[in-house]
This record gives C-alpha cells, structure tokens and sequence, in this order.
C-alpha cells in the first residue's frame, strides 16, 4: 500500500559528500524547526543526504573528490568481498545519525553488490533512500538496488539521465505528445525497480543542453510531470542544486520555492527536494547555506505541509 501521509513535502538536505567535519552540520539541520498551518512548532527537515562514494567523470588522484569511503570499497571490489567485515566510514556516519536523529538518509549507489551490504542490520525501515547517479542509466544497477530495499523496506531514488533528446522548447511543450528521449529512459528505470510498493523516488536534476544558459542543468519540469504521470504510484524530488549549480547558487532558494508551488491538477507536482546545504569537500558551490536552508523550509512551510522525521 501506498503510505496514507498528513504531509504533502519533504525536505531531504546535506553536504554533496560526507567526511569528518560535517556531520555536525546534519545534526543542526535536524534542528531546524517551523511553525505548520496550526502554529505548532515542527521539526521541518525529514531527511539527509550521507555520501560516501562519488560519481565522477574521471576518476581523481584526490581521495577527498572520490568520497571517503573510496579506498575501502576498492579494496573490496578488487578482493571480491574478502574485506567486507572494513565497514566503510560513511555507513558508520549514517546509522549513528538515524539513530540520534531519526532523519532519512539518502545516499548514492555506483556499484549495489559492493556498497549496500553494509546497511544492511545498521539502518532500519523507511530510513534509507539509495538512488543511482545521472550518469548511471542502467537498469540493471537500479534492479540490484531495488532487491535490497523489497529485503529490508528501503526506498530505491532513480535520477533522471543528462540526455534530454530534443529541444528544451520542445520538451517544456505541455500540448506535445511526443515522448521525449529523456523521459522514456527515466520511466523505463523505474520498471527495474519492480514491487516496491510506492517507495519509488523519481529525482529530477535538471538535463544538458545547450538552451541551459546559467543553469547547470537546466529542469525541465514538463518532461517530469509526464513521468510522474505515467507511474503515478512513484514519488517526484527536484534536487535545484545540480539544476542550479554555482551560476544560480543564489538563485536556489526562490527557484525551489517556485517549482514546490507547481501543481498537476490538484496535487503539487513535487513530493520532495534533495537539497545540497551546508559544506563538502566536493560541489561545494552549489550547496546553500544552513542559515538559507532554514529560510527555505519556513518560506515552504506557509502553503506546504512539511514531513517531520518519524
């Protein structure tokens, strides 16, 4: 079943990529609080982003740009699986803050066998979302992922590719019925993550094209609500980080408030945000700053109604 909720958004916030220093900053995220639609004071952040491997490019001499649970997964990927009692540091840094926080952390995933086994007993039910990185569209990685979340009732976040197929005038077209190239591989995903019942995130991050301007990549909202449309039991996030990049940082905050305020018939459009908020040692320039973070949520919470952690 899909989950009955007394919430219409939730806000999942955090550094590109964890390390020491800013786990701290998670705990003052879970802080963050607002006033709902009854003038209660709410908890207004349900989830964080906890990061430990890197999707890149090119891969970097610089361990910190590869995430810091590198150079043990790699070690446990070249041994097949000699290692698997080294538990990488982020996995440790996650289960303590669902722990002492109760927040969702979300997390990606480039190689499911190698990565995901040692969530496995460390984070409960409903606590982890594991998505796959834009440059990832293989629907095999997303199959592998789902199996572990059906075992343990996680959520499996599927990002939209960077290929948007046509022209972003074409693609925002809401009278067209062609099928763009980006939403038939986005949709096509999500049938690999097959008997999840309703624990699909679909996170839109904005595609390349040369119609981007400042953005670095541009959204494209229309294409998103079609995707949503075609499987309406999945969830819809916008991650305006990715989308905005440093070009919009500033511009992150009123650009998210914007598209939360979309709506498809009656429903908001978007479920979610994964947002990039405080500091890392990778994207550090499209992160907003926890002060801003907390602005958004208080703007956000006059006309949505914010998911506190459970």
């Amino acid at each position: 079943m899909i989950e009955q909720r007394s919430y219409d958004l939730e806000i999942h916030a955090g550094p590109c990529s964890i390390n020491r220093q800013n786990p701290r900053e998670i705990y003052q995220i879970a802080d963050i609080r607002v006033k709902n639609a009854r003038g209660e004071s709410i908890r207004a952040i349900s989830g964080t982003r906890v990061v430990g491997l890197k999707s890149r490019t090119s891969l970097s001499s610089n361990p910190s740009e590869m995430g810091m649970d590198f150079p043990i997964l790699e070690e446990q990927f070249l041994l097949m699986g000699e290692t698997q009692d080294h538990i990488p540091p982020s996995v440790e840094i996650a289960s303590q803050i669902v722990a002492d926080t109760d927040l969702v952390v979300a997390s990606e995933i480039m190689m499911p066998d190698v990565q995901i086994p040692h969530y496995i007993g460390k984070i409960p039910p409903e606590r982890l979302l594991l998505w796959n990185p834009s440059v990832d569209q293989l629907g095999w990685h997303i199959w592998q992922t789902a199996k572990y979340a059906r075992n343990n009732g996680w959520h499996v976040g599927i990002k939209n590719g960077k290929s948007l197929g046509t022209t972003l005038v074409n693609a925002q077209d809401s009278t067209s019925q062609a099928i763009t190239e980006l939403e038939k591989t986005w949709v096509g995903l999500a049938s690999f993550a097959q008997n999840l019942e309703g624990r699909i995130t679909l996170i839109h991050r904005g595609v390349e094209t040369p119609e981007k301007e400042l953005f670095r990549s541009a959204p494209v909202h229309e294409v998103a609500r079609r995707a949503k449309r075609r499987i309406p039991e999945v969830r819809l996030f916008f991650d305006p980080s990715h989308s905005c990049g440093p070009n919009l940082r500033d511009q992150i905050v009123p650009i998210t408030i914007e598209a939360m305020r979309m709506k498809d018939g009656n429903n908001f459009l978007y479920d979610g945000i994964l947002v990039e908020a405080g500091t890392s040692d990778t994207d550090t320039l499209q992160h907003i700053t926890l002060d801003e973070l907390r602005v958004l949520a208080e703007e956000l919470a006059k006309f949505r109604s914010l998911r506190s952690p459970i």
